[in-house]
């Protein structure tokens, strides 16, 4: 350390051998690393396009991919609707539960949600 010091102080912008040689090989593992990252990445996204086209030819054209990404498009619409629905049920059920003396606990465990999770649903009473 003192010698590199020395170094810079005679020569500035001059590195010592066995740092220039740290970085150096430092540098170079984090290329390797890019690389096998990069060839990772792209070996990925190669799959991901044979499977892709494994789909469309199994389903015999690309118009029959669109017409089933449409159906599936409307069903997860459909499934949110009464996710939602649900959701809005068990929110007045814990309201009512609650108004009747059940603990928070006692309905986490039945829900299998956190106490945190039901008091945000919950709707907040106001006091008179």
């Amino acid at each position: 350390m003192a010698l590199s010091r020395l170094a810079e102080s005679v020569h500035p912008g001059y590195m010592v051998r066995g740092r220039r040689s740290a970085k150096k090989a430092a540098s170079e593992q984090r290329a390797a690393r890019d690389a096998e990252a990069f060839e990772r990445l792209r070996h990925e996204n190669a799959e991901r396009t044979r499977r892709a086209a494994s789909f469309v030819k199994r389903a015999g054209c690309e118009r029959g991919e669109l017409t089933r990404l449409s159906e599936l498009s409307r069903e997860l619409e459909r499934l949110d609707r009464e996710a939602l629905i649900l959701i809005e049920e068990r929110d007045a059920l814990v309201d009512s539960l609650r108004a009747a003396g059940s603990s928070w606990n006692d309905l986490a465990s039945r829900t299998r949600l956190s106490r945190q999770a039901l008091m945000k649903g919950a709707t907040p009473r106001h006091s008179v």
